[in-house]
């Protein structure tokens, strides 16, 4: 019982945090009545004034905590769960104590705005989402037309093998050591009951009190309760008449002599038998493939189009601007450099490394590429867009010089790279006037 009364506080707490908190603080809105109510669907929680078959058992900061309440809760936990907390005035009283506890911290979270912080919104939407596509796909199972008799019937017709029991005997016997000793029993049932005989010579002294009852045999199968695998006794079981006495038969315990008491032969089940577990298969293997097929009607007429194409670029991983010009810095080909030092400058045109990799393009074609006109264009294009920077200087040297084989002074990334636009760059503090 005290495991029973924690697992329902603990149960009472979190519905109370799930449901009942989300409806609590009721006076602060307004909800539809009774009369307001949709004819069917689900039904609504909604509060109940206090009156004298909903009595009030609480209060929290003006809004009263009533027996309607307190019975939405346990509505929900299994009925011997609920009856005991009916009767227990302390158990009651927790949980009177656990919604009222829970209803002052809703109204303080109202009160502290939660329910517009971002974190709450956002998991309200995710869960929106979630209940929309959960209703949307019960609400269309739901209008599927109820399986008609007629399919049930004709599944029935059409496989008859499915519904075919096996013959089934159920079987006596009296276990001995040795043939001769199987013969002997014979004779004595010949003045004596089964019952005596059995008690009085089997081996087997499981069954020899009870008349040697093994229990049920069927012709798809060896196998012999209490014995294992005795074809030749089972073969006699369906041979002989109910209550007819066989010879002796071996098996790998020993000497046997049996009597089969009752006995059926294969055959099919009636349909009234099995209607009702066809139909619920019907039913089963039609929801099986209901998502399915309600999924590609929905891809049809939505058009859903997978990019295949681009799943591998959406796959790989996302660089930082400094990662992307460490692997340009790192590349030996410089045409290929250039082109990531210029895909840094495209992507991220507000980072620091933007500023580096923009005077690195002009640096690579004039020293690597000897490609002048490139590299005057890039110092240009670098010099415009960042005339702050403290490499604007190499770049003006770089524009006089790098055609007349003049060595370059000695070019660093500085601490400070300034950006045209004003304030910091994005991803460092450390700029200067």
């Amino acid at each position: 019982m005290i495991r029973i009364r924690s697992f329902l506080l603990g149960f009472a707490s979190l519905l109370i945090v799930s449901g009942l908190m989300s409806c609590a603080g009721s006076s602060g809105g307004r909800r539809p009545s009774s009369s307001e109510a949709p004819a069917g669907g689900p039904q609504e929680w909604r509060p109940a004034p206090p009156g004298p078959h909903n009595p009030a058992v609480g209060i929290v900061n003006g809004r009263y905590i009533t027996r309607h309440d307190v019975d939405s809760v346990l509505a929900t936990a299994p009925p011997s769960i609920r009856e005991d907390y009916q009767k227990d005035p302390e158990q009651y009283k927790q949980l009177v104590e656990r919604i009222a506890n829970q209803e002052a911290m809703y109204q303080a979270a109202m009160k502290a705005g939660t329910d517009r912080s971002p974190g709450y919104v956002s998991d309200v939407r995710a869960q929106e989402r979630q209940l929309l596509l959960r209703h949307y796909y019960q609400n269309a199972m739901s209008a599927l037309p109820a399986i008609p008799d007629s399919a049930v019937r004709t599944y029935y017709d059409r496989h008859p093998a499915e519904f075919n029991l096996p013959g089934r005997a159920r079987v006596r016997h009296i276990q001995v050591a040795t043939q001769a000793r199987a013969k002997e029993v014979l004779r004595k049932l010949g003045t004596s009951t089964w019952e005596e005989v059995a008690a009085r010579y089997s081996t087997d002294k499981l069954t020899a009190k009870n008349g040697g009852v093994l229990g049920y045999v069927t012709n798809d199968t060896p196998v012999v309760p209490g014995i294992g695998s005795a074809p030749a006794l089972v073969a006699a079981a369906f041979k002989l008449k109910e209550g007819e006495t066989s010879e002796p038969l071996k098996s790998p315990k020993g000497w046997h002599v049996i009597r089969a008491d009752e006995r059926t032969e294969t055959g099919p089940q009636k349909f009234e038998v099995v209607a009702k577990q066809i139909r619920t298969n019907l039913e089963n293997q039609r929801t099986e493939h209901f998502q399915e097929d309600l999924v590609n009607s929905l891809k049809k007429e939505y058009g859903v189009t997978v990019f295949e194409d681009s799943l591998q670029k959406a796959m790989a991983p996302v660089l930082k601007p400094a990662d992307l010009f460490a692997r340009a810095q790192a590349t030996d080909n410089p045409r290929e450099r250039v082109a990531l030092f210029q895909k840094v400058v495209r992507d991220y045109p507000e980072d620091k490394s933007a500023v580096q990799a923009a005077f690195m393009i002009g640096f690579t074609y004039a020293e690597e590429l000897k490609d002048y006109p490139a590299a005057r264009a890039a110092f240009q294009s670098f010099i415009a867009k960042y005339p702050q920077s403290d490499l604007v200087a190499s770049a003006k040297w770089m524009m006089e010089n790098m055609e007349h084989g003049v060595p370059p002074p000695s070019v660093g990334i500085p601490d400070t790279l300034l950006l045209k636009q004003s304030g910091s760059p994005p991803g460092g503090s450390d700029s200067r006037p």
